[in-house]
């Protein structure tokens, strides 16, 4: 259903939590010549796309700040229950709030911009008149000034909000800036982004690769995305991971992909800098801006010492063991220490796949190719196994001299 005006043949579409109720209920205090169009079954929210445009002098819809939106959609739901029939409710129903806003962002990224859409219309062919619940009287009131309504402008700022909502859930900025990576171009498009702090940098990192602008996004959403299960076991234990946290872990990103896909050299550095700034002691992002400094600015001493100072925050941290690892053979020379934080790396984290494969490497280098080969075919054997471990054994035996396959063969049976 819509709002028809009569009397000026203008079409308001209800776009639902962004004040409907208060129009309907302002429209016939005001004694506005309005009627009630479209498909009941709809319950007032007719989408454009069921009506010829060209059949209206105007047409009008208003929309609400995303942030606003999901905390009254969930807390309208509820109250009055969830409804399956549609996708936000079949897939991202939950009685807890922080867990709706989870499954919103990463089953459904983006779920508002399609519904805003199939009231407003695309960018390029948008409706006549686009309000702001957040302004709703003001914008009612231009709303029927474009349409060519007379009404009594006292009468229309009378009385207060109507069908609000009573359940206020704890809304804490992480989920904030969660349906902020996720509306990013709805908040954008409406004009909401102004009001929001962008502590990941996304903004930068799309001006800066506008054509790839919609893979930083879900590259934000994603790290959050996997992190959520182990902060939450920390959280638990009185361990709440810090917000320069989990925007470094971003930033950190945002530099690998600037390195490693794009090849911006410098943008990279000074991402990598900037998530150090917010987290002098994050451990992936000291190891991974170490390997930046040794690989592409050919300092392997200050490799080293960005990987001891992780180590020193971690010191089991895998990931470093295992890049400090291969640091120690292939750029300081100690092929015994290396083989030494191999082994370290794979007992703090026994499922990598890279770490087997570089650690056979450099016992073959030993002269050690029965404990290369012995130590790929148990990795191999296990169900977890890659296709890196098992093409690398493969490998590795057809470069085994043929002296030492006979010595191997009980190995390989």
């Amino acid at each position: 259903m819509a709002l028809l005006f009569t009397r000026t043949n203008a079409l308001l579409l209800l776009v639902p939590k962004t004040g409907s109720t208060w129009i309907r209920a302002k429209a016939r205090q005001l004694g506005l010549a309005v009627e009630t169009v479209g498909d009941p079954a709809m319950r007032d929210h007719d989408l454009l796309d069921q009506y010829d445009r060209s059949r209206y002098r105007h047409i009008g819809a208003f929309v609400r700040d995303p942030i606003e939106w999901y905390r009254s959609y969930w807390a309208y739901r509820m109250e009055r229950g969830w409804r399956p029939q549609y996708p936000l409710d079949e897939h991202c129903a939950s009685d807890d709030f922080e867990t709706f806003v989870r499954k919103a962002a990463s089953i459904l990224p983006g779920a508002l911009e399609n519904i805003y859409a199939s009231y407003v219309g695309p960018p390029q062919a948008e409706i006549d008149f686009v309000g702001r619940q957040e302004h709703l009287v003001d914008d009612f009131a231009r709303f029927l000034r474009l349409i060519g309504e007379e009404f009594d402008e006292a009468t229309l700022r009378e009385g207060s909000r109507v069908n609000a909502t009573t359940t206020v859930p704890d809304y804490p900025e992480e989920l904030k800036e969660l349906i902020t990576l996720s509306e990013w171009n709805t908040m954008r498009r409406f004009g909401y982004l102004a009001d929001r702090p962008d502590p990941f940098g996304l903004a930068e990192m799309q001006a800066q690769f506008p054509e790839y602008a919609e893979d930083h996004r879900l590259l934000a959403l994603w790290t959050e995305k996997i992190h959520w299960a182990p902060d939450d076991v920390k959280r638990a234990a009185g361990r709440p991971i810090r917000q320069q946290t989990r925007h470094a872990r971003v930033h950190s990103n945002f530099a690998l992909l600037a390195q490693h896909k794009y090849g911006d050299q410098d943008y990279a550095e000074r991402r990598y800098q900037r998530a150090l700034e917010l987290d002098p002691n994050h451990p992936r992002t000291l190891c991974n801006y170490a390997l930046f400094r040794w690989q592409v600015r050919g300092e392997p001493q200050e490799a080293r010492r960005l990987m001891l100072r992780a180590l020193a925050g971690r010191p089991m941290h895998p990931y470093t063991l295992g890049k400090l690892a291969r640091l120690s053979d292939r750029a300081l020379g100690d092929p015994d220490l290396a083989e030494v934080l191999y082994r370290q790396s794979l007992a703090g984290n026994d499922s990598q796949q890279d770490v087997p494969v570089e650690l056979a490497e450099l016992l073959v280098r030993q002269g050690r190719p029965g404990a290369a080969v012995g130590l790929l075919t148990e990795r191999a054997a296990r169900p977890d196994a890659s296709d890196i471990i098992r093409s690398a054994l493969a490998v590795l035996r057809q470069r085994v001299e043929p002296a030492d396959s006979a010595q191997l063969q009980p190995a390989l049976a």
